[in-house]
C-alpha cells in the first residue's frame, strides 16, 4: 500500500467515525438545521469524486454508470432524510474503489517492476580509452560500452575485455551469477555483480531483449478478455434497464396506487443503489489484472487478459523441437571410427576444422571435445556453407567434415551425425545430442492431461524427431516440416475447429507463432521475431514453465467465473426484495459495496500465490 493508499484510509475511517457519532447523537436528539449542515458537508467530502465523474458523464451524453447510478440512489436517500444512509453508501463505495485501487497498484508493481530492466544510460568507451555518458538510445551496433560492478546491461553484446560475475535472474530467472570473459555474450538487463568488463553492443537498445520484453510488458494491460468485453456490454444495456424500474417503482405506486412518497422514493434509491454493476465491473479486471501480475511474477509475460481464455479453451498444442524442447546447445554423443586411422589425429581434425566453423553444431562440438587448437594441420580451409567444410593436410589429404552427402557416404537414415572422410574414404561418424530441457517429460504428461492433442511440429530429421517424441510419450509428431508448412500444419487442425496453442523460439517460428490461437515464445532462446509474434513469453525459456501457465490461467479463469456467479445471485436476491420494498438501504450498501469488496478481496488472493 502506497503513502497515498494509507492517507486516504485514514481519511475514511476519520470519516467514518465521525458519521457514526453524529448517527448516534441525530438519533438520540431532535434533529435540527446544524445536523443536517454537517450531514451535508460529510456527504460531499466522500461524495465530491463520484458526482463529479457524474457530471461530466452527464455532460458527455454516457450518463448511465455506476456513478450516475450512486449519485441519484444518494440524493434521493438524502432529500428524503435519509442522511446516514446517504453518507454510509457513499463512504463504503470509496473504501471499495480503495480496495480496488491498491489490488490494481499491486498487480501493476508485479508487472511493472520488470520494466525497470535497464539503466537510462551506458558509458562508451572512446578511441583513446576515455568514457562518455551517453543515454541509452544513442548507443549503436559496435559501440564499445564499460560496465562496472553493481551497474546493469542496457544491451545485447559480446564481452571484448574483462572477466566477472553477471546475475540474468531478471530475465532467465537463474538465481546463480553466470561467469562471463572475453567472447561471452551478455543479455540486456543483465546486472553486473562482480569485475569490470567492456562489451560491444550487437543490436541497438530498440532491438534488445530487454526492450522486446519491456514491450510486451507495457501491451499486457491493453487487450480486454471476452469476459470484460462482455461485462462492459451487459452494463450499458442493464444500466438504463435499472434506472426505468426505480423511476416506474417511485412514481406508479404512489400515483396510481395510493402509496406514500417517501417509501416508494426509498424503495427506488435502494433499487438504484442495489443495481449498480461495480462489483462486476471492478472484480472482473481486476481479477485478470492479478493474474497477469501473478505470472509475471513468475517470469511468464502475457501480452493480454484475454489468453487466459484461450488457453483454457484450446484443444492442440503443437510445440517446436530444437531450443523449445531441447536446449538447443549441441554436444557429442559418441564417436565411431572406421579404417585404419589414428584416432587421436582424427579428433584433432574434428576439433579444428570446427573450430572454424560458425554452425551451432560445430560450437558443441569444440566444446565437447575440448583439445588443443592446431593451426598448422592445414594447409587450406573451405568452408562450403550449407554442406560442411573441406581442409587440405599438410600431406595433401582432403579432409571433409559434415553432412553424409557431402562426404560422399551413402548410409540409410536421416540424423543429426557429421561425418569425416580422408581421400574420400570414410574415417568418422560424430554422433550429436541436443539435449532436452529438465523436467520437460513430467511438463508433457501434464499437458496431455489438458490438452486434446499434444505433439512436435518440427524441421528436424524423421530420426531424431521420433526419438525425441518418444522420449516424452509422444505417439504424434510432424519431421522435416519447413516453415510455411508449419502454418499448414496449424491450419489443419483450425479447420477441424480446434483452438491451438504453439510453442516456438525461432525466427523460422513466427508466422506460425502469430497465427496460433495463442503463441507462446520461449525467452532465453527466442529470436527478436518470435518474441514480437508471439503472445505469451517464458523469460526464462523453460518449457516446464508451461505448468505454472496453466495454473495461473486456471485460477483466474475460476475466480472470474466464481466472481460472476457470486455477485449476479446476491444480486438479483436482494433487487427482487428491494423492490417489494423488503430490503433498506443498508442491506442495498451490502449488495452493492459489500459484495464489491468480497469479490475484490477473492480476485487479490490470486496475488498471495506467489510462486504457484
Amino acid at each position: 500500500m502506497t503513502d497515498e493508499h494509507k492517507s486516504e484510509l485514514r481519511r475514511l475511517i476519520v470519516i467514518a467515525i465521525l458519521t457514526l457519532v453524529l448517527s448516534l447523537y441525530h438519533h438520540k436528539y431532535v434533529s435540527g438545521p446544524y445536523i443536517i449542515i454537517v450531514f451535508a458537508i460529510i456527504y460531499i467530502m466522500v461524495a465530491s469524486d463520484v458526482l463529479k465523474e457524474a457530471f461530466q458523464m452527464l455532460r458527455r451524453g454516457q450518463a448511465l454508470d455506476e456513478n450516475f447510478l450512486m449519485s441519484i440512489a444518494t440524493i434521493t436517500a438524502f432529500a428524503i432524510g435519509q442522511y446516514t444512509e446517504a453518507v454510509a453508501v457513499m463512504l463504503f463505495y470509496n473504501f471499495g474503489e480503495l480496495f480496488e485501487e491498491v489490488a490494481t497498484h499491486k498487480s501493476r508493481e508485479n508487472i511493472k517492476g520488470l520494466l525497470n530492466l535497464v539503466p537510462d544510460v551506458a558509458n562508451r568507451v572512446n578511441p583513446d580509452g576515455t568514457t562518455t555518458e551517453i543515454d541509452l538510445d544513442e548507443v549503436e551496433v559496435g559501440d564499445i560500452i564499460l560496465v562496472r560492478d553493481g551497474e546493469k546491461i542496457g544491451i545485447d553484446g559480446i564481452v571484448t575485455k574483462g572477466h566477472g560475475l553477471v546475475d540474468t535472474s531478471s530475465v532467465t530467472g537463474e538465481s546463480m551469477p553466470v561467469e562471463v570473459e572475453v567472447g561471452s555474450e551478455i543479455i540486456s538487463s543483465s546486472i553486473m555483480t562482480e569485475g569490470i568488463i567492456q562489451v560491444e553492443a550487437k543490436k541497438e537498445f530498440e532491438d534488445s531483449v530487454a526492450a522486446k520484453i519491456m514491450e510486451l510488458i507495457e501491451d499486457s494491460a491493453g487487450s480486454k478478455s471476452e469476459s470484460e468485453k462482455t461485462v462492459t456490454r451487459f452494463a450499458k444495456v442493464y444500466t438504463p434497464i435499472v434506472v426505468g424500474l426505480a423511476l416506474l417503482l417511485a412514481i406508479i405506486p404512489p400515483l396510481f396506487f395510493g402509496g406514500a412518497w417517501d417509501d416508494y422514493l426509498l424503495r427506488a434509491a435502494t433499487f438504484l443503489v442495489l443495481s449498480c454493476p461495480c462489483a462486476l465491473v471492478l472484480s472482473v479486471p481486476l481479477t485478470f489484472m492479478s493474474g497477469l501480475g501473478l505470472a509475471s511474477e513468475n517470469g511468464i509475460l502475457i501480452k493480454g487478459s484475454q489468453y487466459f481464455e484461450s488457453l483454457n479453451q484450446a484443444q492442440a498444442l503443437l510445440t517446436d523441437k530444437t531450443g523449445t524442447l531441447t536446449t538447443g546447445k549441441f554436444k557429442v554423443e559418441d564417436i565411431k571410427y572406421f579404417g585404419d586411422y589414428d584416432k587421436e589425429d582424427i579428433l584433432d581434425y574434428i576439433y579444428n576444422i570446427e573450430l572454424l566453423s560458425t554452425h551451432p553444431i560445430a560450437k558443441g562440438v569444440v566444446e565437447s571435445l575440448g583439445r588443443d587448437e592446431n593451426p598448422d594441420l592445414f594447409k587450406n580451409v573451405t568452408n562450403e556453407k550449407g554442406l560442411g567444410v573441406k581442409a587440405i593436410g599438410q600431406d595433401d589429404q582432403e579432409i571433409k567434415i559434415g553432412s553424409v552427402r557431402y562426404v560422399g557416404y551413402d548410409e540409410k537414415g536421416k540424423d543429426r551425425s557429421i561425418y569425416l572422410s580422408i581421400d574420400g574414404n570414410l574415417a568418422a561418424k560424430v554422433i550429436i545430442e541436443d539435449d532436452i530441457k529438465k523436467n520437460t517429460k513430467e511438463t508433457i504428461d501434464n499437458l496431455k492431461k489438458h490438452f486434446k492433442e499434444v505433439l512436435v511440429v518440427s524441421g528436424d530429421s524423421e530420426d531424431v524427431v521420433k526419438e525425441t517424441a518418444n522420449k516424452l510419450g509422444l505417439t504424434d509428431y510432424y519431421a522435416e516440416v519447413m516453415p510455411d508448412e508449419k502454418l499448414k500444419v496449424l491450419k489443419e487442425f483450425e479447420e477441424k475447429g480446434e483452438k491451438t496453442v504453439f510453442v516456438g523460439d525461432g525466427i523460422n517460428d513466427a508466422p506460425v507463432l502469430a497465427n496460433a490461437s495463442v503463441g507462446i515464445s520461449m525467452g532465453e532462446t527466442a529470436s527478436d521475431l518470435a518474441i514480437e509474434s508471439s503472445d505469451i513469453l517464458v523469460v526464462n525459456g523453460e518449457f516446464s514453465k508451461l505448468n505454472e501457465l496453466l495454473k495461473i490461467s486456471n485460477i483466474t479463469n475460476t475466480t472470474v467465473r466464481q466472481n460472476i456467479t457470486f455477485i449476479l445471485l446476491v444480486k438479483l436476491v436482494i433487487l427482487i426484495l428491494g423492490f417489494l420494498g423488503k430490503a433498506n438501504m443498508w442491506l442495498a450498501v451490502f449488495g452493492d459495496v459489500g459484495v464489491s469488496i468480497i469479490a475484490i478481496l477473492w480476485a487479490m488472493r490470486i496475488l498471495k500465490k506467489g510462486e504457484v
